[in-house]
């Protein structure tokens, strides 16, 4: 059977605009040493088949020539990307984040697309939230013993997809269901 989830653009913009602004860090937790802070945003919207694009001001905490500068960007176009994965052998809902492209202020205009590369790795490196919903919806449901002659209903996620079009996010769940029976 498949289950789906339909969020709109217009949900999913005013869901995005809450998470700003939003602090990523990118290197040890503990001393908050490397981060990008993305705030103030311009334009959230839907990137067909891509994910959820946001442009936005950004902060970022990073070493340049051995010393860890701050660095601020006036405009940063930011791609929020979720796909289907596996997380500990079961489906999940995995979301990566590519800054795409970058305005840096008081940085030589030639290491601009080097710095924003290494954000990136970092990025590809550290941040990736999961929801582990394979794992969170596969259940056994005891059923009462007026039904005398079933134990549970069994429900098991088999798969996920996602769509993604100019107007909505759409999640798409696989699950197979089983009744056990009473002895």
């Amino acid at each position: 059977m498949k289950l789906t989830a339909v969020f709109s653009r217009d949900e999913l913009v005013a869901f995005a605009a809450q998470w700003l602004p939003l602090k990523l860090l990118l290197g040890d937790v503990s001393k908050e040493d490397r981060y990008l802070l993305l705030s103030d945003p311009t334009a959230i919207e839907l990137v067909p088949g891509a994910g959820l694009r946001i442009v936005c001001r950004a902060q970022f905490r990073w070493p340049l020539f051995g010393i860890t500068v701050p660095i601020t960007a006036r405009n940063v176009s930011a791609l929020f990307s979720p796909t289907v994965g596996l997380e500990e052998g079961h489906p999940a809902l995995v979301f990566r984040l590519k800054i795409e492209q970058s305005e840096l202020l008081g940085v030589p205009a030639r290491l601009n697309g080097p710095i924003t590369e290494a954000i990136n790795r970092a990025l590809s490196e550290r941040v990736r939230p999961a929801w582990p919903f394979g794992r969170m919806l596969t259940r056994s449901i005891a059923m009462p013993a007026v039904l005398a002659t079933t134990q549970s209903i069994d429900l098991a996620v088999q798969s996920g997809a996602v769509h993604i079009t100019d107007d909505a996010f759409t999640f798409e769940l696989s699950v197979r269901g089983d009744a056990t029976r009473r002895d």
